[in-house]
C-alpha cells in the first residue's frame, strides 16, 4: 500500500507541474501613466487565491506584486514580466507584455459650426472662406466667428482667393462663381460644359491673370477671364480632377489616376505631367516644393517644381487630404483618423497630432492658425500654430 501511495504521489507531481504562465490583462498602448494590469493563473486542485505573483517593469529581477498591479510609467515602451508561484514554491514560465505609453492627443483650440458638408477652405481679404452646401461661409480669423453666409447654390466644393475676388467651384451645377469680398455677393457665375452635359469644376485656382477650373467628370481644365468669366482656353491632362492650385510659378492640377499636371499660367499650355501615387488629391506649396496628398496610399509626395520630378515621399498614413505650409512645417488633414498632422517638410517626421472633426477635407493657414473643414461634422477646426 505504501508503495502504491508513493507511486501515486510521484505521478500526481509529475502530472501537476505547477501554476500556468500568467495571463496579463491590461492595455498595451495607452496615454495613462498609471495603467492597471490584472494577472491570472491556475493550477489543478488549487484555488486561484492561493497563487502568488512576482513581477517587474523593465527589469529581469522580479519582486512580489498583487494580482491587480498599477505601476507608474514614463513615456515610451516598457516591458512587463510576470511569474506565478504556488504555496510549494513551484513557479510558472515568465509571461511578458510590451506596453507603450504615449502623450495624449490634444483637441483643436476652437470648433466652429459653419453649415452642412464643408469641403474646402481658403484664406484672403482678411477672412477665412469655407465652401459649404449651397454657399460660402466667411469667418473672422481673429475670433473664429462666422461673419457672413453667401448664397451660391448647388454644391460648392472648391474655393480660392486671388485676382481680386473669391472663387467657388460647384460640384453639382457646373458653375464657377465670382464672389465680391467687399459686398459678400455673387457678381457673376459661368456654367461650364464637358462632353454631353454640365461639368463638375471642383478645383479652382486664381493666379497669373486668370482663374482656373478643373473638372471632376473629365480631364478638362479651363482658363477663365477673371473680369467676365469668359473661357480663354481649355486644356486636357490626367484624369478626373480633384484639386487645382496656383504656386511656385505654375498652375497645378491633381487627378484621380495619381497624376499631377502643370500648366503655364501665361497661356494655359500643359508643361508637365507627374505620377504621384495612386490617387492624387490635394495640393500645397512651400518654397521650392509642391506637395501632393493621396487618399488611397500612405504617402505624402514632394514635387520639385524646377525639374518636375518627385523629390521625396513620406509615409504618413492613408486618408490624407488638405495640405498647407505654415512657414516652417506642413499641416495635413487625415480623413480617416479625424486628425491634423504637423509634419517636418525635410524629414517627414510627424511633429504633432491634433484631434479635429469628422472626415476632414481641405485646410488653410490664416491669422496664425490652421483652419480645417470637417465635412461630416459641419464644422471648421482651428489650431493655433505655436
Amino acid at each position: 500500500m505504501t508503495r502504491l501511495l508513493i507511486v501515486g504521489l510521484i505521478a500526481f507531481v509529475a502530472g501537476n507541474p505547477g501554476p500556468t504562465a500568467p495571463r496579463i490583462l491590461g492595455p498595451r498602448h495607452t496615454t495613462d501613466r498609471t495603467p492597471t494590469f490584472r494577472f491570472a493563473s491556475h493550477e489543478a486542485g488549487l484555488p486561484a487565491r492561493a497563487i502568488r505573483f512576482r513581477c517587474s517593469i523593465d527589469r529581469t529581477k522580479l519582486h512580489r506584486c498583487v494580482d491587480r498591479y498599477t505601476p507608474r510609467l514614463g513615456l515610451g515602451r516598457h516591458t512587463l514580466r510576470v511569474r506565478a508561484y504556488d504555496p510549494k514554491g513551484r513557479r510558472s514560465r515568465t509571461s511578458v507584455a510590451h506596453v507603450s505609453v504615449v502623450r495624449p492627443v490634444p483637441h483643436a483650440d476652437q470648433t466652429i459650426k459653419v453649415g452642412t458638408a464643408p469641403y474646402n477652405v481658403a484664406a484672403g481679404f482678411g477672412s477665412v472662406w469655407v465652401a459649404i452646401n449651397g454657399g460660402l461661409a466667411r469667418l473672422d480669423p481673429d475670433t473664429g466667428q462666422v461673419v457672413a453666409h453667401i448664397d451660391v447654390g448647388g454644391r460648392p466644393w472648391g474655393v480660392a482667393v486671388g485676382e481680386g475676388a473669391v472663387w467657388v467651384g460647384n460640384w453639382s451645377d457646373g458653375t464657377v462663381a465670382r464672389v465680391d469680398p467687399a459686398t459678400n455677393t455673387v457678381t457673376w457665375h459661368v456654367t461650364l460644359t464637358a462632353g454631353l452635359g454640365i461639368a463638375s469644376p471642383v478645383g479652382v485656382a486664381a493666379g497669373g491673370g486668370s482663374v482656373w477650373a478643373a473638372d471632376n467628370s473629365t480631364d478638362a481644365v479651363w482658363r477663365l477671364d477673371p473680369a467676365t468669366g469668359a473661357v480663354l482656353g481649355e486644356a486636357h491632362l490626367g484624369d478626373a480632377h480633384e484639386f487645382a492650385g496656383f504656386g511656385e510659378g505654375g498652375v497645378w492640377v491633381s487627378s484621380e489616376n495619381g497624376t499631377v499636371g502643370e500648366l503655364d499660367p501665361a497661356g494655359g499650355a500643359v508643361t508637365g505631367l507627374i505620377s504621384a501615387g495612386a490617387d492624387a488629391d490635394f495640393l500645397g506649396f512651400s518654397p521650392g516644393s509642391v506637395w501632393v496628398t493621396n487618399y488611397g496610399s500612405e504617402f505624402l509626395w514632394r514635387i520639385d517644381p524646377a525639374t518636375g520630378a518627385i523629390a521625396a515621399k513620406f509615409k504618413i498614413g492613408a486618408g490624407a487630404q488638405g495640405v498647407a505650409f505654415d512657414g516652417s512645417s506642413l499641416w495635413v488633414a487625415m480623413y480617416n483618423a479625424g486628425e491634423a498632422l504637423r509634419i517636418d517638410p525635410t524629414t517627414g517626421r510627424v511633429q504633432r497630432r491634433v484631434l479635429i472633426g469628422d472626415k476632414p477635407r481641405g485646410l488653410a493657414i490664416a491669422g496664425g492658425s490652421v483652419w480645417i473643414a470637417n465635412s461630416k461634422s459641419g464644422t471648421v477646426s482651428r489650431i493655433r500654430v505655436p
